[in-house]
């Protein structure tokens, strides 16, 4: 594990404090949101030709708007389900466009994005159940789409990797529909917050207070800390889960989570490719204008991708 934050998240954290950014959970969940917008400064553009079709599919309680990015060259049968970051309150397919325009370019891969309802509003089970209803819908219309629904993998970062997670360990026990792989990027993935680094990197950007205020949020009147829908590191059975690929930042809160997790799904039978990269802090795949080593990651998943779908 690196003990040294890279120069660049050095930069864009003393910044930060420079400019006396408050921290997330002060703030209301409208400034949240308003404050989430911020990830749009911290993206490079995509140059490449994508082509993105916009879409409304029918949720289990709302339409749900989507968007379908194809690539100019790829394979058009194998398709990702991203799920964007949102600590399940804040964000949206605006903040999320760049990164899946530019997993698509990377990947060669057909790449569907969904904005699942946002908690307070929409507390759990809401937004997993918007996002595994977008994953029926692939399925139930590859043929119209233009996929192949034997390969198909779900993608989520931080609170999308959470819903990623869940998507698959439910997608296992209804025995409906068989994913291809799952690719959980720095996930939360324990609602007692209790892992180690929660006290080691509550500097470092995204704090325990801040996920304290998200899964607050998010688990809502209805909400077991303890499901494995919500909490999946507190799974008891984690076998026949599709092929995963983890991705953990060596100085953010949410670390020791994603190592537990591949862990267990290694010890559960299940193949996993781990891979911690030093210096970076919460959020960094999102954030490939200001920090180099988000390429890294961005090409690491792409390449994951593409040999576990046959893309």
């Amino acid at each position: 594990m690196s003990r040294t934050l890279d120069p660049q998240a050095v930069a864009f954290l003393e910044a930060g404090r420079q400019a006396a950014v408050p921290p997330i959970h002060q703030l209301s969940v409208a400034d949240a949101r308003q404050a989430g917008l911020a990830y749009l400064g911290l993206q490079r553009p995509v140059d490449e030709a994508v082509e993105v079709e916009h879409r409304f599919i029918s949720g289990p309680t709302a339409d749900l708007p989507v968007r379908i990015y194809r690539p100019a060259s790829g394979d058009a049968g194998p398709t990702v389900l991203m799920l964007h970051g949102s600590g399940w309150v804040i964000c949206n397919l605006d903040v999320a466009d760049v990164p899946a325009r530019r997993l698509a370019v990377d990947s060669g891969l057909t790449v569907v994005t969904v904005n699942y309802q946002k908690a307070p509003e929409h507390p759990y089970p809401v937004p997993l159940d918007d996002c595994y209803a977008a994953l029926e819908w692939m399925v139930d219309s590859a043929d119209s789409l233009g996929i192949d629904p034997q390969r198909i993998a779900v993608v989520g970062d931080s609170a999308g990797g959470n819903l990623a997670a869940a998507v698959a360990l439910r997608a296992r026990e209804r025995r409906e529909i068989s994913l291809a792989a799952q690719a959980l990027l720095y996930p939360a993935l324990d609602a007692r917050l209790e892992a180690p680094s929660y006290s080691l990197h509550s500097a470092n950007g995204i704090s325990r207070d801040d996920m304290a205020w998200f899964w607050a949020h998010y688990l809502g009147p209805e909400g077991d800390p303890d499901a494995a829908a919500i909490s999946p590191l507190r799974a008891g059975d984690l076998s026949g889960l599709a092929p995963a690929f983890i991705a953990t930042a060596s100085h953010d809160v949410l670390r020791d989570e994603g190592e537990q997790y591949a862990e267990l799904l290694r010890e559960a039978g299940v193949p996993v490719e781990h891979r911690e990269y030093a210096g970076m802090i919460h959020g960094f795949f999102w954030m490939d204008g200001v920090l180099d080593r988000a390429r890294d990651l961005q090409l690491d998943l792409a390449a994951f991708l593409r040999r576990t779908l046959g893309g």
